[in-house]
């Protein structure tokens, strides 16, 4: 399997602060699932890794190409943030709408149907109504099919599974598992259970630290997780 995403002496954050680094990871086809303490910089790294944010210093590439560079990160990477990236006050059809003509404007882009995605999402119900209405997991279904929009080759999703019901967070998780199979999934989670039955690969935030847990080999064990974490028992 090729590399999708790496990064060399990486020092991310903001300013002159620092949150990690220097660091050196690797992001393979499949479900990676990231793990760390609350404010450790998980979501920093993934804003980081998307061009959201500029690293500090070292080098970060996503699909062989410099982030800095944007163009891949547009038009190939799929961001899910903690934050929803959807307009309150329009329409749940106005914001698919309106994100379809913006993502139309990448560079080699690939766009699902807008019909395909409301199916897949069971977001035909929720079309005429106002974002702000919305429940969490509802505004997350609407959310995760706009990152689906542009059919992206590796996917970094920050708790994708955060306010979903029962229903629509087992969908979800058989989502990130077909994701998985024929593409590359970064997503957060701060459930190692959750982690443990979907991810194939795990980095773990420590201290200022990126570490890999794991090999193709040697399974990795809740245990293991929570002692990298910062366990003492």
């Amino acid at each position: 399997m090729s590399t999708t995403g790496q990064g060399l002496s990486l020092v991310i954050g903001y300013g002159d602060h620092e949150v990690l680094g220097p660091i050196h990871f690797e992001i393979r086809p499949g479900v990676t699932a990231l793990l760390g303490r609350n404010g450790s910089g998980k979501t920093t790294l993934m804003r980081t890794i998307c061009g959201i944010i500029p690293v500090l210093s070292g080098s970060c590439t996503v699909l062989g190409q410099p982030v800095e560079d944007g163009a891949p990160v547009r038009s190939h990477v799929g961001y899910l943030g903690h934050e929803s990236a959807l307009a309150s006050a329009l329409t749940v059809e106005q914001n698919l709408e309106f994100w379809r003509d913006i993502t139309s404007t990448y560079p080699e882009v690939t766009l699902m149907p807008v019909a395909e995605l409301i199916d897949r999402f069971d977001l035909k119900p929720l079309l005429p109504k106002r974002v702000k209405s919305l429940s969490r997991g509802q505004r997350q279904r609407v959310d995760l099919a706009r990152v689906a929009m542009t059919d992206p080759q590796f996917l970094v999703l920050d708790e994708p599974l955060t306010g979903l019901d029962p229903i629509y967070a087992a969908q979800t998780r058989e989502l990130l598992r077909t994701w998985g199979e024929t593409r590359t999934v970064l997503y957060s989670t701060h459930s190692v259970p959750e982690a443990l039955e979907l991810a194939d690969n795990y980095l773990v935030v420590s201290d200022k630290d990126l570490v890999k847990l794991g090999t193709e080999d040697t399974p990795v064990s809740e245990k293991e997780i929570l002692y990298a974490l910062g366990a003492t028992s």
